[in-house]
């Protein structure tokens, strides 16, 4: 007879696949949404924004606060993202959500050399389990991806976005 753990262990073994393959579908399943439903806010860092400008470009927004670490380490590898494709066709910007000041803002941008658009407040047409969020825009407004900015599919959804921009040009 075999054993209660022994027993356990081949039932989880078995059921595993089956919530793996829900959790990648409900992952894969992107919300119908666009560039265009994003509640836009107040530039803080003087940098130009023109919401009529992001048309037929790919546009990142990142949802983000001054009082999260993971948000803070993220955004000097968002910004040389932004200086990499911005030729290519792409737009940061950056939501602030934690309702801070816009001198706490400043500090933090100054010392991650952020050089695209940050807004105090202003939120994305998709819901996030916390910051920071990521939305990935294709050329044609659509979203295409939203998640943790350090997951690796974000680079490569972004990558993958920027071909329609080559293709609508």
């Amino acid at each position: 007879m075999k054993s209660i753990p022994s027993i356990f262990v081949a039932l989880v073994a078995l059921a595993l696949p089956a919530f793996a393959a829900k959790k990648d579908k409900e992952k894969d399943a992107v919300p119908d949404a666009s560039v265009d439903q994003v509640k836009w806010a107040e530039v803080v860092n003087e940098v130009p924004f023109d919401k009529e400008s992001l048309a037929g470009k790919v546009v990142v927004i990142e949802e983000w606060g001054v009082n999260c670490g993971p948000c803070i380490a993220s955004l000097p590898d968002l910004a040389k993202l932004a200086k990499r494709y911005e030729k290519k066709g792409l737009v940061v910007v950056g939501l602030e959500r934690q309702g801070s000041s816009k001198e706490d803002i400043l500090e933090v941008l100054k010392d991650a050399k952020v050089k695209y658009p940050v807004m105090a407040g202003g939120s994305g047409p998709v819901p996030s389990d916390g910051i920071p969020h990521a939305m990935v825009f294709g050329a044609d407004g659509k979203l295409v991806w939203h998640g943790h900015p350090a997951d690796d599919e974000f680079e490569d959804s972004v990558k993958d976005a920027l071909k329609g921009v080559a293709k609508a040009k």
